[in-house]
């Protein structure tokens, strides 16, 4: 089976649903350049229209319209301006009260544990202290030998609160 390339194209192109362009595009390319360059023209003219950088050529008329537009694009930025100002103020408001709140509960928490932090803070500051200086408060120097030897000491041992023990002399059944 013989065939002509375009026959085979052709076939394809209805097997597939596939079209190749009859005519050359370029000429359709060229167009939307030329029209994207004077679009692009025209966004530049009027770009130095808003910057002030062409109005020689402006008619008064535009001039006027020209101001209104910035005035009003001027009000719309002075109002985010402000909004964003606004949102700032009340985010630092909050921390204020957040930060009043916690130093708050901070001084509450510090005066119901003072003491507790004065004891501590004593402690901390306090020197270091010998054994032998705490030995020597005792009345007696090393261990009592023997129960009665403590409870004729015992007034002396009075501001510590101790308490000598006594034994349970009655029987008990176990």
């Amino acid at each position: 089976m013989c065939c002509r390339m375009e026959q085979l194209i052709e076939r394809y192109q209805k097997m597939s649903g596939t079209r190749i362009p009859e005519h050359d595009s370029r000429e359709q390319l060229f167009g939307e350049l030329a029209m994207l360059r004077n679009e692009t023209r025209r966004l530049q003219s009027n770009m130095r229209r808003y910057t002030g950088e062409d109005t020689s050529s402006i008619p008064f008329e535009e001039l006027d319209e020209l101001e209104q537009e910035l005035e009003r694009s001027v009000n719309k930025v002075r109002y985010r301006k402000n909004e964003l100002l606004h949102q700032q103020l009340e985010n630092l408001r909050r921390k204020e009260r957040m930060l009043e709140e916690e130093n708050s509960n901070m001084y509450r928490w510090i005066q119901e544990h003072r003491v507790a932090l004065e004891y501590q803070q004593a402690a901390m500051e306090a020197k270091p202290v010998e054994p032998q200086q705490v030995l020597d408060q005792f009345p007696f120097c090393g261990e009592p030998s023997s129960v009665l030897q403590l409870s004729t000491i015992s007034h002396q041992i009075d501001p510590y609160h101790l308490q000598l023990a006594q034994p349970c002399l009655q029987g008990s059944s176990v």
